[in-house]
């Protein structure tokens, strides 16, 4: 009898010590990161913030479940998850983002605001029990900055020229190819302030494979700004003239009159139709030439509709006097030149024609 009470003290022990073990293995095996909301400068009343939040696990064998509680009384309202506040952790999936929206009332009071967000896991459809498995979790901590003073900032985390292709007829005519054929500059922006932020001014060096010869360059002031506290790619946009083929394009990007960013990339540019996704300028190009079209019928039907015609042959007539003057003139002494010349010409004729009357004249003489 008292053995099998030993055993099974043995074995209520061993199930014990292994869901410990199973515990601490999956509690190991589970993180977050980063593990706060926060901002790295104070926020204003009525901004919106979003922290990314990435769900770690070591081992995704199976499908399960996070569940989210808030845990901030007095900001509760201002927060919420992308994904809800149950979500799935997919099988074979170990990274799950999800992302910690902030939105500030307008009428916030300044001051710091704290709290915490929990997160849970279990498997799929067992998040109700109140077994080993609901213990797995995580605490995201909040800490929020509300303040009325500017902060602007920003920090470059890459640039690049996308290849690009000249323009097809009729917009690699200039009056087209002046504000459609240019060089793009793909900047990545993290606004690390609280009000939107873009740099002053971005300047582009074109040289050939060399880096001896300068082709172009040029300087673009309107870069769309980036709401605080994210991260955008925007756009550097330079016109150009380069015929096709590959150039070094080295850029520098100023915050005030300070360099805070220089890099240097190749790019190329290809004939008509050499790029495998075709170059589409938009509806802009269309909208610019049908304005062209619709200028020029409506001054041609303003000219007509007033009779201008009339008053314009009139200006001219008057501007054009002293030059139908001097051809008045020319034409005068032409006529006198042709008519000396032919006077000329008639006298040598006639003279011609006596000596020829004489000549033969005399030969009948001589024959008699």
């Amino acid at each position: 009898m008292n053995w099998k009470k030993i055993k099974i003290n043995i074995l209520l022990l061993i199930i014990i010590f292994n869901c410990f073990v199973w515990v601490s293995c999956a509690q190991a095996g589970f993180g977050i990161s980063p593990p706060y909301v926060k901002t790295s400068k104070p926020i204003f009343p009525g901004s919106h913030f979003e922290q990314r939040i990435t769900l770690l696990r070591s081992s995704a064998d199976e499908e399960m479940e996070a569940i989210i509680k808030v845990n901030a009384p007095e900001i509760a309202d201002w927060i919420t998850i992308n994904n809800g506040e149950v979500f799935d952790l997919p099988k074979d999936q170990l990274r799950v983002p999800m992302v910690v929206e902030v939105d500030v009332p307008s009428k916030a009071e300044i001051g710091n605001y704290q709290g915490y967000i929990n997160i849970q896991i279990a498997p799929k459809g067992k998040n109700q029990g109140g077994g080993v498995a609901i213990a797995l979790g995580a605490r995201i901590d909040i800490d929020l900055n509300i303040t009325n003073e500017t902060f602007l900032d920003f920090t470059v985390r890459k640039f690049d020229i996308p290849d690009f292709e000249m323009l097809k007829k009729p917009w690699s005519w200039k009056i087209f190819s002046m504000f459609f054929y240019r060089v793009k500059a793909a900047i990545t922006i993290k606004n690390t302030g609280n009000v939107k932020v873009a740099p002053t001014k971005v300047s582009l060096e074109v040289y050939d494979l060399t880096k001896t010869v300068l082709f172009e360059s040029a300087v673009d002031k309107k870069i769309k700004k980036v709401e605080p506290f994210k991260t955008e790619t925007v756009y550097a946009s330079f016109p150009t003239k380069l015929e096709t083929g590959q150039y070094w394009g080295k850029i520098k990007i100023y915050k005030d009159d300070a360099i805070i960013y220089k890099d240097e990339t190749i790019f190329t540019i290809k004939p008509p139709g050499g790029l495998e996704n075709e170059t589409k300028l938009g509806i802009w190009p269309w909208i610019m030439l049908f304005g062209i079209v619709s200028l020029i019928i409506l001054i041609i039907f303003i000219l007509v509709k007033i009779k201008i015609w009339r008053y314009i042959y009139k200006i001219i007539h008057i501007i054009s006097w002293p030059l139908r003057m001097v051809c008045k003139k020319i034409s005068q002494i032409w006529k006198v030149i042709k008519k000396a010349f032919w006077r000329k010409m008639h006298q040598k004729a006639e003279k011609y024609k006596k000596e020829s009357f004489d000549n033969e004249k005399l030969k009948d003489d001589e024959d008699e």
